[in-house]
């Protein structure tokens, strides 16, 4: 089969920059991205060419597919990489994140760091609101009995 254009810039990048392994893994995860590229009716003519808008279009794509986090999060930084690797502009490769995907955040009891989700889980929500009100209504109570340092009205 012929390559295209834009995949023989990609595996010329990744010769360049890489192993022979690292081109045999990252290569395929590219040529979904092409293929992506032509779902949507794009042809860019190099690596560098490629809109900004198209590459956050195919991490919401990555979002939206029935896969897993993990392999979401390897095809966008496959991507990422070959495109970082020609001279696209680091900054704006730095900008383009998969929406739901988790970010790490550190984590105050174990001096390590945790993934917390961009927009927290139904679930984690209502139990927030629930501690919420157990906190707000133990306060109420302790605020008729005494007046507590540890329940501080807030205006």
């Amino acid at each position: 089969m012929l390559e295209s254009p834009l995949t023989g810039d990609a595996r010329a990048t990744l010769n360049r920059y890489s192993s022979k392994k690292a081109v045999e893994t990252l290569l395929p995860l590219w040529l979904q991205f092409e293929d992506f590229l032509r779902s949507h009716s794009l042809s860019p003519a190099s690596i560098l060419d490629i809109p900004e808008d198209t590459l956050r279009a195919y991490a919401s794509y990555l979002d939206h597919r029935d896969c897993h986090v993990d392999d979401a999060l390897v095809a966008l930084s496959a991507v990422l990489l070959v495109c970082l690797h020609a001279g696209y502009n680091g900054k704006i490769l730095r900008s383009v994140v998969i929406p739901r995907i988790r970010r790490p955040v550190e984590n105050r009891l174990w001096a390590a760091f945790r993934l917390r989700t961009y927009q927290p889980l139904e679930s984690s929500k209502i139990a927030r609101s629930r501690r919420r009100l157990a906190k707000r209504e133990a306060c109420a109570q302790d605020n008729g009995r005494a007046d507590t340092p540890s329940c501080t009205q807030r205006p």
